[in-house]
């Protein structure tokens, strides 16, 4: 199981979490604020996703990981919510 770990603590163990990941197997999430952002994984376990197919997202999948990241998203995502809830709807003529 991957260990979770702040940005500002695997920047000050970065070396020895480097070595851990290479030599002896482990995993490292990275976090900021408590959400997850990165990981940090040996070549073997590279290699393993790799021959399994693990390709990067792309497409819509790539710009909603990039959303994540975007400070302030989940507000803004949660007031367009509120109003949607709020709205009347309006007419819309088909055909």
């Amino acid at each position: 199981m991957a260990k979770g770990i702040s940005v500002a603590d695997a920047k000050k163990k970065f070396s020895e979490m480097l070595a851990r990941a290479a030599y002896n197997g482990e995993r490292f999430i990275i976090e900021r604020r408590g959400k997850p952002m990165a990981a940090l994984i040996g070549l073997d376990d590279l290699s393993l996703l790799e021959e399994q197919g693990y390709q990067k997202p792309q497409g819509l999948l790539a710009a909603a990981g990039m959303l994540a990241d975007y400070e302030g998203f989940e507000e803004i995502m949660a007031e367009v919510y509120r109003s949607r809830r709020q709205s009347e709807g309006r007419r819309v003529k088909l055909a």
